[in-house]
């Protein structure tokens, strides 16, 4: 076993697709370490992606492209912008607020980055806000889109502990809220700190007519999440319904649907499905092998022999999250730890509902550290800007990413309380 994961370890250093070294190690692992039958290889990664509440990812994907194509996050963060950015740091309050929800209508925090970036810096920039300020505040904030419902992330969580989709989005609501708060919080006093300008406060009639353009956005998450609640769609279904709310407000309500702008939705959705599966497919492979070799055993007598309290088992798993999110991408991170550490958690008794929202957590922060964050990417590649230049407006809000993580994992109770509610 220990020739199979340094295999991993090594084809991630050289620079191999992350894909290929879950791939590789784990068909070492099952061809020469367990002698098993070169089909189960192909077998056991379409097992992995042949899962019903899986479908919802590449619907949620697609929903979140066409919003970010075809225009309406533009009407939301101006809309938003008329309501506080007259307010000193205000403008990075409705940024903040405009990540929050756009996270909320695609799932995505890389669409949540590209689409309220692209709209939301040009202007903070031209109210005096610096550049590194303004692409840090919004590459963290939009990771908060993994958090709040409907998350991407959550979705994946519940495929592999074959949980409840919808208790799982429940519980992310109030530590995105709170997330979002503590970002908002920091972002005002280092805008104040900074002396940025301020502009005149728009008059309600402009907020009138801006929150008439944003209330179709602004409806969605009701849309898809009451229908949820209320029983009438399974998560699944919801995510359906929330490409065919995106489409008709696109084309009858915005009529900024076009067939290029549709195509190119697909393409990027398909793309990104394709990543996000082949990658759920070789992390798969290779955590079942390390599962037949009876890893998760060993470590659970590890665990009961050190004798951890569960806080402090999961102190340690985040730490480890932490350090795995500097040089790996978080679908791999969760794919290959969780189905490994499941056992330890169930014989710790820890709640996976807590435990779903911190791993979530940590994985916001893996998207925005270096050197290898997706959002620092993303960010870099929309403006053209140097990488080094986007970690830096980055490392204070990294910083509230990872305080927040740390008051979830202490503090369960902000994350069972509305599951629990709903139980109930």
């Amino acid at each position: 076993m220990t020739i199979g994961l340094l295999l991993f370890v090594v084809l991630l250093v050289v620079g191999a697709p992350v894909f290929l070294a879950l791939t590789a190690a784990g068909a070492y692992l099952a061809l020469i370490e367990l002698g098993l039958p070169l089909s189960m290889l192909a077998q056991q990664m379409y097992i992995s992606v042949d899962v019903f509440v899986l479908m919802a990812v590449p619907y949620f994907i697609f929903s979140g492209n066409i919003m970010l194509n075809c225009g309406p996050s533009g009407y939301l963060f101006r809309f938003l912008d008329t309501l506080v950015g007259h307010l000193p740091g205000g403008m990075a309050a409705a940024a903040v607020l405009a990540c929050m929800i756009f996270g909320a209508l695609s799932g995505s925090g890389i669409a949540t980055v590209v689409a309220i970036g692209s709209i939301a810096i040009p202007e903070m920039l031209r109210q005096g806000y610096n550049k590194p300020f303004s692409m840090g505040l919004i590459t963290c904030s939009g990771t908060i889109g993994q958090m709040i419902p409907p998350s991407i992330y959550m979705v994946l969580f519940a495929s592999l502990v074959q949980g409840d989709v919808s208790r799982y989005f429940m519980a992310g609501i109030v530590p995105g809220l709170i997330t979002g708060g503590m970002l908002i919080v920091v972002a005002v006093l280092m805008a104040r700190r900074d002396g940025m300008r301020m502009k005149p406060a728009a008059d309600w009639q402009d907020r009138w007519t801006t929150f008439k353009k944003a209330f179709p956005v602004l409806l969605m998450p009701p849309i898809v999440l009451g229908g949820i609640y209320g029983g009438i769609f399974t998560p699944t279904e919801a995510a359906a319904v929330s490409i065919i709310y995106s489409l008709v407000i696109s084309a009858f309500v915005y009529r900024t649907l076009t067939f290029a702008n549709f195509v190119k939705s697909a393409r990027d959705s398909m793309a990104s499905t394709a990543a996000i599966f082949i990658i759920l497919g070789g992390a798969t492979l290779l955590a079942v092998t390390v599962t037949y070799l009876k890893l998760p055993q060993h470590l659970v007598d590890f665990v009961t022999h050190l004798g951890l309290s569960p806080i402090m088992l999961l102190l340690a798993i985040v730490v480890l999250y932490l350090l795995l999110g500097m040089v790996m991408d978080p679908v791999p991170i969760m794919y290959i730890t969780v189905p490994i550490l499941l056992p330890v958690l169930i014989a710790a008794q820890i709640d996976l509902v807590h435990f779903a929202v911190v791993t979530v957590a940590a994985m916001m922060v893996a998207q925005a550290t270096p050197p290898f964050g997706m959002a620092l990417f993303a960010m870099a590649g929309l403006f053209r800007a140097p990488i080094a230049l986007v970690v830096r407006g980055s490392l204070p809000y990294l910083a509230v990413l990872i305080a927040a993580t740390f008051l979830l994992l202490f503090f369960p109770g902000l994350t069972l309380f509305l599951p629990d509610m709903m139980k109930r």
